[in-house]
């Protein structure tokens, strides 16, 4: 199958284009600007299904609007029509489709090629886009998720003319999964498709929300991931972060036995870490009531240690890291003390994840010598 994209350089289309690519049995053709009528035609011609995403929304010249929004999609339908090619095209039309200035009326227009042309049996689908965010948007350009997150990542101010104001937005990747749902589908019977997936938010909401990404530290994750909006609003920010920030560091406490460092801490999902135990070294040697602790062995031979302070058992077993079988994860029991000795001749190195974050001041941990 044969997919045409044009706009394939903008922000939907470069998105579209890299997840088909990535399903490796579609062939993807781009129309570009530079393309003569002849092969323009041709690529036309040749798709079995078009992708028609390029257009014009910020211009200073109102030709602009016309040509790129209009008279484009004119000229893709007058070479199906000229050919007999019922050839499936999707349009990416926008909700300003129904406002009275010049990008809104040139859609609108093109809506009304394209209506035309579906009433001669042809197959046309048209989506009308509300504001779409994700990453490779472009800030102060298309989209106000793209120059809220730019501009908080630079420590810049956000400045807001109608605070209240709503706006809905959808998700890059649910619009692109809105689109593969149609890739082969039969001729569709309506021909507006009504959208999944909006998040309707104020504009004061919304900006408060990026800027509390902000003000994390590093090792805190935001509150809220695993919520569908939150997720995706926060994964776009973080694209707009400047390479610098990419990389950072955080503490590590070393002491005689070795290292412990705290890698990432939630209010919801507790906190996770990671420690290096030097040979004949010990770690632990307190009980918890609540706090619950889960280790993985990465390297080394380790023993784990608990002695039950109600049955006043005792019992242990040694973990090692062993690349030819499944690792093995030990789970720290309330009211159990408990510690891990590394018995091997290498550093062991850990990971643990606990279910709540280290408070200092009521750490639910309690000294109990094994």
């Amino acid at each position: 199958m044969n997919i045409l994209i044009t706009g394939a350089n903008g922000f939907i289309g470069k998105n579209l284009y890299t997840h088909i690519e990535s399903k490796n049995k579609f062939k993807i053709t781009t129309l570009e600007k530079k393309d003569n009528y002849s092969l323009f035609s041709k690529k036309i011609l040749g798709a079995d299904i078009i992708f028609h995403l390029a257009g014009e929304n910020r211009s200073q010249v109102k030709k602009d609007f016309i040509e790129n929004n209009y008279n484009l999609t004119k000229r893709i339908i007058e070479i199906l029509e000229k050919n007999n090619k019922n050839t499936k095209l999707i349009f990416a039309s926008s909700t300003q489709a129904a406002k009275n200035n010049i990008y809104g009326i040139t859609k609108k227009n093109a809506e009304k090629e394209l209506i035309n042309y579906k009433k001669k049996n042809s197959n046309v689908i048209i989506y009308r886009l509300p504001n779409i965010f994700g990453k490779w948007s472009k800030p102060h350009y298309n989209s106000v998720v793209a120059t809220f997150c730019y501009q908080v990542a630079r420590n810049r101010k956000i400045s807001l003319f109608n605070k209240k104001s709503k706006i809905a937005l959808l998700y890059i990747d649910d619009l692109i999964n809105q689109f593969f749902k149609k890739i082969n589908n039969k001729k569709e019977k309506t021909t507006f498709v009504r959208l999944k997936d909006i998040h309707k938010i104020d504009l004061l909401d919304l900006s408060n929300l990026i800027k509390s990404f902000k003000i994390k530290n590093k090792i805190s994750l935001i509150n809220g991931l695993e919520k569908p909006f939150i997720k995706k609003l926060y994964s776009t920010y973080v694209s707009f972060l400047p390479k610098k920030n990419f990389i950072y560091k955080i503490k590590k406490n070393v002491d005689h036995r070795g290292e412990f460092v705290e890698f990432l801490k939630s209010n919801k999902l507790g906190q996770l870490s990671f420690l290096s135990l030097l040979p004949g070294k010990t770690r632990g040697n307190h009980y918890h009531h609540t706090k619950l602790e889960k280790f993985a062995v990465l390297q080394g031979v380790v023993k784990f240690s608990f002695f039950d302070l109600s049955t006043k058992k005792r019992f242990s077993f040694i973990v090692k890291n062993d690349k030819k079988k499944r690792s093995t994860v030990v789970n720290t029991i309330p009211g159990s003390a408990h510690n891990i000795e590394n018995i091997g001749s290498k550093t062991a190195i850990l990971v643990v994840w606990c279910n709540e974050i280290y408070n200092p001041k009521n750490s639910d941990t309690f000294f109990y010598k094994i």
